[in-house]
């Protein structure tokens, strides 16, 4: 029914934002439906009613921004994967090969177990569409070329023409060999016997208006409330990632929010109409790019020429080989393989690759929508992986000095790692760090001047680290802190000075070292504190005196007050 319902492609005209995106039913979409339904008809009717709902509520919400977890080799990755899968399940019309199955594992599978069923008739069929296209999407590209060098020194000469008339039947190079193969089966059509598999009788008509979504909604509305969220999920995932990749691929933007929108509404008329929930196809929607389609409205004639031929040519479609529509798409997807960019951002990325291989190997095992979600998983781990060490520099600048700078923001994630490194080096005979010129550390400053973020946990251990400094008489500055972030440490009960340049704060914290050093060289020389010793005290025996103490200089005062001097500096 979704086949027979164009009602996706004329709603997507006035919703839609991807020239490329074909709406309609996919592999993934109809079996979970067929899952969820169970046989139910009516069931399946209303699934894309409250699908459709969801979409629009997710879209109308602004969660578009969910397709910006996808990285570029992730989105790469996906759009390789997706296109072998579905140029691999196409091999059985290709081949002549009846009971095909459509996931890559079982295809594989199926290369090693059926290959003895090959029909020999329909592989010519198919091989030769596949030169024919070949073939025409050269004479396209050729005379595109030609007719631009001829308009460019000629101007429109009557070889400008010849050209442009031979750009257009490159263009039309679809249906040229899906006209011309079915004239070709309809030749050798003896006896009631067909040398090839064809499509074969399609019902004509199409399905009336009809209000049923209401009625099961009323009976059954817990379990659609459930399913249908599932559904709208994954079939907003597919739809989102396939509309991103033809963007990349062509070079234009969309709005994945108003994709969103546009998805839902094709869900909700179509549910009027008899159809189960649809989403965007990326084999029609590979055809839909290679054709040339230059906006939405192509849905239109799309529509229209569905509507025609349900109406009143269903019988012309009898005779089309199986094969020539597999040539077809798997000649519209192959040019969506691209094994250069992981070894493009080897070179430069190589945790680009590394997001590109997972993403890739994950698509083409598991499928589209468990592919997708374990790449973003994977990506996701690698964004926090990051936040979690991130780029700390600690240089020696001498006198004791340390310059810690901070390439990133400071959130729950990075703080612990950020201080960790700065009590490194606040300790560094216990952790080993090396530094040329320090005998010990005598002041931190850490240069924030890059810093994006700064949440209550980075506060609350800078106040830890602030704490530690001030306990080990080491002086801790800062440089480029936001003033923000200052009446928020201030709100704590941290004061850190900070300055506008690491230059400035090295200086004042020499400075500061340096009159901190005299004041303690100062009282060292000040402070002779004496000491009594066993050896001071004759052990006295018995009945005996204490020996008259040897007549001298009285010392006593002068080295009382220097020993008060002395405790009270320290205290």
């Amino acid at each position: 029914y979704p086949c027979k319902t164009p009602s996706g492609a004329f709603t997507y005209i006035f919703f839609g934002t991807s020239k490329d995106v074909t709406v309609g039913p996919t592999s993934i979409m109809s079996s979970l439906v067929a899952s969820t339904a169970n046989g139910n008809v009516y069931y399946a009717i209303c699934l894309s009613f409250v699908a459709g709902v969801y979409m629009v509520i997710l879209g109308m919400l602004e969660f578009g921004w969910v397709m910006w977890l996808l990285s570029y080799p992730t989105l790469s990755g996906f759009t390789s994967a997706a296109a072998i899968r579905i140029a691999a399940s196409e091999l059985g019309d290709l081949f002549g090969i009846s009971d095909w199955d459509s996931d890559f594992v079982d295809v594989v599978y199926d290369c090693f177990t059926k290959y003895n069923q090959i029909r020999w008739t329909d592989t010519v069929m198919g091989f030769t569409c596949l030169l024919i296209l070949l073939l025409l999407w050269l004479l396209q590209k050729l005379s595109a070329a030609k007719g631009l060098e001829e308009l460019q020194t000629q101007g429109q000469t009557w070889r400008f023409y010849v050209w442009r008339t031979l750009w257009y039947v490159g263009l039309m190079r679809n249906i040229i060999v899906v006209v011309g193969a079915s004239i070709v089966a309809y030749a050798l059509y003896i006896d009631d016997t067909h040398p090839f598999y064809i499509v074969g009788k399609i019902q004509a008509g199409l399905p009336g208006f009809s209000f049923i979504v209401f009625k099961t909604f009323e009976t059954q509305w817990s379990s659609l409330l459930i399913d249908g969220l599932i559904i709208a999920l994954i079939g907003l995932l597919e739809g989102l990632v396939i509309a991103q990749s033809f963007s990349k691929k062509n070079k234009y933007e969309i709005n994945q929010s108003q994709e969103m929108v546009a998805l839902g509404m094709c869900n909700i008329f179509g549910s009027f109409l008899w159809s189960y929930p649809v989403t965007g196809s990326f084999s029609r929607s590979s055809v839909n790019s290679e054709s040339g389609v230059r906006t939405q409205f192509g849905g239109f004639w799309t529509g229209l020429l569905v509507v025609l031929c349900l109406l009143f040519l269903t019988s012309l479609f009898y005779f089309i080989p199986l094969a020539a529509l597999a040539a077809v798409i798997i000649f519209a997807v192959i040019f969506m393989i691209n094994f250069c960019i992981p070894i493009e951002m080897w070179k430069s990325r190589k945790m680009g690759t590394v997001s590109w291989v997972v993403s890739f190997t994950a698509v083409l095992l598991l499928g589209i929508e468990y592919g997708i979600c374990v790449a973003v998983v994977f990506d996701l781990i690698l964004v926090i992986a990051a936040n979690l060490h991130p780029t700390i520099h600690v240089h020696d600048m001498g006198d004791g000095i340390i310059l810690v700078e901070v390439d990133s923001g400071l959130n729950y994630l990075s703080i612990n790692f950020v201080r960790t490194k700065v009590e490194e080096a606040l300790y560094w005979e216990r952790k080993r760090f090396l530094f040329s010129h320090s005998s010990s550390v005598l002041a931190i400053v850490i240069d924030c001047s890059k810093l994006s973020e700064l949440d209550i946990t980075a506060l609350e251990n800078l106040k830890c680290l602030w704490e530690d400094c001030k306990s080990e008489g080491v002086i801790l500055l800062t440089v480029g802190l936001l003033y923000e972030y200052q009446e928020d440490l201030e709100a704590i009960g941290v004061i850190i000075p900070n300055f506008n340049d690491s230059t400035e704060a090295v200086a004042s914290a020499k400075r500061e070292v340096n009159i901190s050093l005299a004041i303690r060289n100062r009282m060292e020389s000040r402070i002779q504190p004496s000491y009594r010793t066993f050896d001071d005290v004759t052990p006295m025996s018995g009945g005996d005196k204490a020996a008259p103490a040897v007549e001298g200089p009285d010392n006593t005062n002068d080295n009382q007050t220097e020993e008060d001097d002395y405790q009270s500096t320290h205290s």
